[in-house]
């Protein structure tokens, strides 16, 4: 009778057992488990770092990266732009998704930017010799031409510029050129007129900016 007794005992409890297990894995279905939230990802640091670096970067972190250039937003050579702003700056905590926008240069922009990281004087140079020293950033720059008698016949010759020599001049930043030229007729501006002349020891510059005409 004893064991009778036991082995209903044991059965009972095994049967509770697998009722109970059952229900759990029910109940397991009907409570949906609560999404985690995404993870904080850091805008990394890719100053001086090709775009195409940046692009395989983002791509893996999950950000929406923007690209654009100083002169739009297509770039020949991935390998050959390299980034020089990041918005938002690295470090910032952002989820994955978040938009992320750099700005870039070509290896020709980079090289003329550190090096001149403020305005050369070009006044009194020829048209030519400052194209060619401007030729790296050629679509900042824009010229005004004055016929002069103040060069040679056939000449010419940068007559002012801005920004002024040795202010600093900024990425992206327009630079205007007042080209002189001289084809020989009677009717330029006499020797120099007022506003070009050299009398406030800047080279014509100062009287010209003051004008207004772009400073």
């Amino acid at each position: 009778m004893a064991n009778n007794t036991a082995t209903g005992c044991g059965t009972l409890l095994v049967v509770a057992l697998l009722v109970g297990g059952c229900m759990s894995l029910f109940n397991g279905d009907d409570e949906p488990v609560a999404a985690q939230p995404a993870q904080p990802v850091a805008v990394p640091d890719w100053a001086n770092k090709p775009l195409v670096e940046a692009e395989n970067e983002a791509k893996a972190l999950g950000l929406d990266l923007s690209s654009s250039g100083l002169t739009g937003s297509f770039c020949s050579d991935e390998t050959d732009c390299f980034i020089y702003k990041t918005v938002p700056k690295a470090g910032t905590a952002v989820t994955a998704g978040a938009k992320v926008a750099v700005k870039w240069w070509d290896k020709e922009e980079r090289t003329f930017h550190r090096k001149y990281r403020k305005m050369p004087n070009v006044v009194g140079w020829s048209e030519e010799k400052a194209n060619k020293l401007l030729e790296p950033i050629y679509w900042s720059v824009e010229e005004r031409r004055k016929e002069t008698t103040r060069i040679p016949v056939g000449a010419h010759r940068v007559l002012a510029q801005s920004p002024r020599a040795g202010r600093p001049l900024r990425v992206g930043q327009k630079v205007k050129l007042v080209i002189g030229f001289n084809f020989g007729s009677t009717s330029g501006d006499g020797g120099g007129g007022g506003s070009f002349s050299s009398g406030d020891g800047n080279d014509g510059e100062g009287r010209f900016c003051g004008r207004r005409w772009w400073c």
